[in-house]
């Protein structure tokens, strides 16, 4: 087969594996094997008939298409998470379209260079395991097929003539071993300076990076507030960031999925300037030094733990963040490493000190009640002896919209109580009236808000509200607290993760960022909170449930490669590098310690076993590693010989042929072996003056210093002329002769050889 066709296969396959990379990224395994079926196909329909192949023009009119269509989709909205995302289904889409077209070898660069941007994009998009690898395995073929076409172009036989279809080379350059031997070293020289930049560069993850209303790729980290400026098109990942063991108060994980929610963030003000929901940090917020060894009660006063009281461990995967994440409530706490959290009363929230240490915590374990009593919230809350007054909400038309609900309901008699137990018990009938309001058919879920227009002057949960009447979850549980808050309900935003995924297994909970979530909580007591969640159950549980059968196939099979990736690769930070520094210099001191210490304690070892002296067991070793050397010695020498006798084709020994093979005749075979080298290999049928004749047409220069060579070898092995030092610098100079002529820099080579 021709460099030309073996160059264009490796482009397909470059092509393959960068179109299912992307595709992955994208979330869509249907898509990727798709594609892959039409670039296979375009290679069996293509290859042997040019009519089959799409014309220039009809070319340039799809690529026309895709361009105008992202476009269409980027130039007016501009968002930067979409941008990336539609660049790439365009490159996408063109790859295609170009495997189908009439290419030459510059078309053949150009699919090498189009499948480098979607790797790029694939990398952009997705740190996934399967990703990873892909985008690897395409790095190596883009590398070989780089240096392919550099060798295939560079060969002034690989010209490609005025029709513009390919002439394939009559003789190989270099040869295949060759190439093969360059590609690898390329390959390994690239993954050593890889790892040298992945160790050199580690990953600096910023804790404050949003996680909801983001773009893929950039969801690391957990917000401090809510914004409802979040993009018009928001992409719920698969990626998983915690993994979080739970056992009951038996010690033991639960033997079927119970539905956990992790509460982050409590939010409870609203700024009607920039539309964003926010808290501040509470005059009571207290610091738990704990030693990673024992855990840290968070409560002032003890609280039983005998009853209702579990254990949850959790492990960050791909999530850097300083928000510890518990069920309603937490009562003690301890870090798998030494670490000062800082604990707020009155949320019961957890987070850490240092924001520059997030991601230390690698893991931590906490022990909650989920259901607990009155005196336990006021040992963990403090008993307030005097509540706060009911809330007000800045947005005026939100409560013209609330008295509206409230009317509708049928609970236009409910009024403030000046009694507590009065009050506790209308915020809860308002708020459920609210909350079944919101999640009645009048109000839709959505991640797509490209029809949710700001309008200036209105606020975004009244529109929300009173216009479109479709969001995502921040808009249910942002209208719902603005309605209980504008009527003087006591309501608070919750960010954080409802988890669904129960690996009966492992026993062992994965969230995911499909599992991020934003519910409120209404004050019911003195310490008491309940929980209401206004978005649409039907809605939230399918995109909790479409994680997509295969990347469930792939993470099987996968898992403990997932392991490997995630705590190496993923979470490779400044810390992790300088543990790694430790380690690697702890490792290189401790092997040079055993180096030197192993040679004397074998020495002293087998003296104690065999009862002979240690300078005898010395002087044996000092034989034993001479016979070794000199063994290898003449291993190499025999293998040399071999070698050589093969080349001239000498079959029988003796001193004789030996001598010739090894000294005399050397300047012989290194001539065919450098013949071998740029593709012009003898074959063993042919004779050294038919091959040689054969030269003549492709390399005429060659041939004459092939000829020249062919004859002195003739004289020393048919003529018995044994040459002498002299002679035998002259032999090779001719073979550097023929080095020359084959580089294209003895053009008289016959001139120089007569004078």
């Amino acid at each position: 087969m021709s460099e030309v066709i073996t160059c264009r296969r490796h482009a397909l396959w470059l092509a393959m594996v960068s179109l299912l990379a992307f595709a992955l990224s994208q979330r869509s395994l249907a898509l990727g094997l798709a594609a892959i079926v039409v670039a296979g196909a375009s290679w069996w329909v293509t290859r042997r008939c040019t009519r089959r192949m799409l014309h220039p023009h009809i070319v340039v009119v799809l690529v026309a298409i895709v361009a105008a269509v992202v476009i269409s989709q980027v130039y007016p909205r501009l968002d930067p998470v979409r941008i990336p995302r539609w660049i790439g289904l365009g490159v996408f889409l063109g790859m295609l379209v170009r495997l189908w077209a009439r290419r030459t070898i510059s078309d053949e660069r150009q699919v090498v260079l189009l499948s480098g941007v979607l790797l790029v994009a694939a990398g952009l998009h997705s740190i996934d395991l399967a990703v990873g690898l892909l985008i690897l395995l395409g790095t190596a073929l883009a590398v070989d097929c780089v240096i392919r076409f550099r060798l295939l172009t560079s060969d002034a036989l690989a010209r490609t003539p005025s029709g513009g279809r390919l002439r394939a080379p009559r003789i190989k350059t270099p040869a295949e071993r060759d190439l093969r031997r360059v590609i690898i070293a390329a390959l390994v020289l690239a993954l050593l300076t890889s790892a040298a930049i992945f160790v050199i560069l580690p990953r600096n993850p910023n804790p404050g990076a949003p996680l909801f209303g983001s773009g893929r790729g950039s969801r690391l980290g957990f917000p401090s507030d809510l914004s409802l400026r979040s993009p018009q098109w928001i992409e719920m990942g698969d990626r998983e960031l915690l993994s979080v063991d739970w056992q009951g108060p038996d010690g033991k994980p639960p033997a079927v999925a119970e539905t956990l929610r992790l509460r982050g963030q409590v939010l409870d003000r609203y700024d009607p300037v920039e539309f964003r929901w926010f808290t501040r940090i509470a005059p009571s917020q207290r610091f738990i030094i704990n030693n990673g060894v024992d855990r840290s009660p968070l409560a002032l006063s003890p609280i039983d733990e005998r009853v209702n009281t579990h254990t949850l461990q959790v492990n960050f995967r791909g999530l850097y963040t300083d928000i510890l994440f518990t069920p309603w409530v937490p009562i003690s706490v301890r870090g798998l490493n030494p670490q000062v959290f800082g604990y707020a009363p009155s949320s019961c929230t957890l987070k850490l000190v240092d924001i520059d240490t997030a991601g230390v915590v690698r893991g931590y374990e906490a022990r909650v009640q989920p259901f607990p009593s009155e005196s336990a919230l006021s040992a963990l809350q403090g008993n307030p002896q005097r509540l706060p007054p009911p809330p007000t909400f800045p947005v005026g038309v939100i409560r013209t919209t609330a008295l509206q609900w409230i009317e509708e309901a049928g609970l236009g008699s409910l009024t403030a109580s000046g009694q507590d137990d009065g009050r506790w018990a209308r915020n809860i009938r308002i708020g459920r009236a609210f909350e079944e309001r919101l999640r009645s058919t009048r109000f839709n879920y959505s991640l797509d808000l490209r029809s949710f227009i700001q309008l200036q002057g209105r606020d975004p949960i009244d529109l929300f509200l009173n216009e479109y009447r479709l969001g995502h979850c921040e808009y249910f549980a942002s209208a719902l607290c603005a309605l209980c808050q504008s009527v003087g309900v006591d309501a608070r935003i919750v960010t954080g993760f409802i988890v669904h995924e129960y690996d009966t297994s492992n026993r062992r909970y994965s969230v995911r960022e499909a599992d991020a979530h934003a519910w409120v909580e209404i004050r019911s007591g003195n310490v008491q909170w309940t929980v209401l969640d206004p978005t649409p159950m039907a809605e939230d549980t399918s995109l909790a449930s479409d994680r997509g059968l295969w990347g469930e196939v792939l993470r099987f099979f996968l898992g403990p490669l997932e392991e490997v990736w995630r705590d190496k690769i993923e979470r490779f930070d400044s810390l992790a590098q300088e543990e790694f520094v430790r380690s690697f210099n702890e490792w290189i001191v401790r092997t040079y310690r055993q180096a030197r210490a192993w040679p004397g304690a074998t020495a002293e070892s087998l003296a104690e076993r065999t009862g002979i002296p240690l300078a005898g067991v010395v002087w044996i070793a000092a034989v034993v590693v001479g016979a070794a050397f000199s063994l290898s010695a003449a291993l190499l020498v025999w293998r040399r010989l071999q070698r050589r006798r093969k080349l001239l084709g000498i079959t029988r020994t003796g001193r004789l042929r030996s001598r010739i093979a090894l000294r005399d005749g050397a300047f012989y075979a290194d001539a065919l072996a450098l013949l071998a080298q740029v593709g012009c290999a003898r074959p063993a049928w042919q004779s050294p003056r038919t091959f040689a004749n054969a030269l003549q047409s492709d390399r005429p220069a060659a041939a004459k210093a092939f000829h020249a060579i062919i004859d002195r070898y003739y004289l020393i092995r048919f003529a018995g002329q044994r040459p002498d030092a002299a002679r035998r610098h002259q032999d090779a100079a001719l073979v550097e002769q023929l080095r020359a002529a084959l580089l294209g820099g003895a053009p008289h080579f016959g001139s120089r050889r007569d004078g």
